[in-house]
């Protein structure tokens, strides 16, 4: 039970950031409290699992370095292994039909509960159904208190605004593609866990290093 109660936890800090942190406001809302909005269940799944798995960000950071050549995404990819984050900070998904997932209904309820975030499902252009989160100014107050008081937090906050950056304004399904675009991550079975990568971006990561200092 406290194996359980301390993931479920975890779970709710990392979405936490996520919803909040990558919300947007709009004065269109139509529901009284909540002021900004974060659309998509499988972007919510798509940055997660960047939240979740350091070495995976850390290749995409590497492919945004050389797509790009701004050396900040190489100092962050390294700053990632000098931390030792593969091995300390990996949570691991397991690998369902069109990628990392992490059933939400549970972490959604007890935000919910507390006024933070209102799930609600849209029909989208196509016609087809959609999930949304309305996120409350009191989500934003509590995060901005719980980073100034808690500092094992702030590594929360800086993370979830690189992971943010990375994805940019992509929606989940053209994010979920990239990350397909790794074979560890593309051939893991169904229901099984995804499996770490951090051995052969390790190695990349010193090449290009290397490479950049000949």
């Amino acid at each position: 039970l406290h194996k359980e109660y301390r993931r479920q936890r975890q779970m709710c800090i990392r979405d936490s950031f996520i919803l909040t942190r990558g919300s947007q406001r709009r004065a269109d809302i139509d529901v009284e409290g909540y002021d900004r909005i974060f659309t998509g269940e499988s972007r919510v799944q798509a940055l997660d699992f960047w939240m979740r798995y350091p070495e995976y960000l850390a290749d995409e950071l590497l492919n945004l370095f050389e797509e790009t050549g701004d050396s900040t995404y190489l100092t962050e990819a390294r700053r990632i292994f000098d931390l030792n984050e593969p091995d300390l900070r990996t949570v691991p998904m397991i690998r369902f039909y069109f990628g990392a997932y992490e059933p939400l209904d549970t972490v959604l309820a007890i935000l919910k509960s507390r006024g933070l975030v209102l799930p609600r499902s849209r029909l989208t252009a196509m016609g087809r159904k959609g999930h949304e989160f309305l996120i409350s100014p009191t989500a934003v107050a509590l995060l901005d208190r719980m980073v100034a008081e808690l500092p094992p937090l702030i590594w929360y906050e800086n993370r979830v605004a690189l992971v943010l950056k990375v994805a940019g304004n992509r929606g989940g399904y053209p994010l979920k593609i990239r990350q397909h675009e790794r074979r560890e991550y593309h051939n893991t079975r169904i229901e099984d866990l995804i499996p770490t990568t951090a051995g052969r971006v390790h190695r990349r990561l010193k090449m290009i290093l290397e490479r950049e200092m000949a």
